[in-house]
């Protein structure tokens, strides 16, 4: 089990969204936290809102699109507060459309946020949770990274990225030792942040509301579970890809609508 109370915790997205509400749970349990965002207006209102639970928050604002700017963050958390014991790769982004539409930019930011940053964030920090001795890493991933998705051919990727990246890692620290680091993944179906707006949920996909989520994380990470996945459709969806042929798969995707489901997305205003 992750103890929370006292931990150093760093969560990246911490402006809005379920990085927001992550961080108020995480803060409730008595975590130290230092929140991550590009946005600071709406990363220092955060800091306000928590400064009800009386304990450390600290605030950096980085682009972490960009490798040298999540160097010189490893830099300054080292120097500010020292050892972390629990990183929360929260942050990403998401374009919906047909592949070849997608504008060059948008499909090079959701590969520099959604995969680059994971890897660099993990990689800068990890050395501080094999040092502890009771640590943990969140990866958020999504259901797009167990079942492609037309119209987020890019952002499937890039969450099957996280999802091979963190189980090769994890069965890695196991085979060096590192059994105290506990990992996450955390694959869920639409969630209703604002980052979906527009998309239309599946059928038996409906859309979860993030205190949803964040309440199953947070057992997760107490309880070190390896995979939150929500709801039921997602948590058999590795089973149906695996046992069932191609083409069935393909028709139940049609039928449920999955499909179609990015057709109409806007994404947050």
């Amino acid at each position: 089990m992750t103890n929370i109370r006292g931990k150093k915790t760093l969560i990246t997205g911490a402006a809005r969204g379920m990085g927001r509400r992550m961080a108020e749970e995480f803060a409730r349990r008595g975590a130290q936290l230092l929140l991550v965002d590009i946005d600071e207006e709406p990363l220092e209102q955060v800091a306000e809102d928590l400064a009800r639970f009386e304990k450390p928050v600290h605030t950096f604002v980085r682009d972490l699109s960009h490798r040298k700017q999540i160097k010189k963050l490893r830099e300054e958390v080292a120097d500010e507060v020292g050892r972390i014991d629990i990183l929360v790769n929260n942050a990403g982004v998401v374009t919906g459309g047909n592949y070849e539409d997608i504008d060059d930019g948008a499909d090079q930011l959701m590969l520099d946020v959604n995969i680059n940053a994971v890897h660099w964030m993990t990689k800068y920090f990890l050395p501080d949770l094999k040092k502890g001795t009771d640590t943990h890493l969140v990866q958020l991933a999504s259901v797009a990274g167990l079942v492609g998705v037309p119209r987020q051919v890019i952002y499937c990727a890039s969450k099957w990225f996280v999802t091979g990246f963190s189980e090769a890692l994890r069965l890695e620290l196991k085979q060096d030792g590192f059994d105290h680091v506990s990992v996450s993944i955390i694959a869920p179906g639409f969630v209703d942040t604002g980052m979906f707006d527009g998309a239309k949920a599946p059928l038996l996909m409906p859309m979860l509301q993030p205190h949803f989520v964040v309440d199953r994380i947070m057992e997760a990470i107490e309880d070190d579970v390896l995979h939150v996945q929500e709801p039921l459709i997602v948590k058999i969806t590795p089973a149906l890809r695996a046992l069932l042929p191609t083409p069935v798969v393909d028709t139940i995707m049609d039928v449920t609508g999955a499909t179609r489901s990015m057709k109409g997305w806007t994404g947050r205003k």
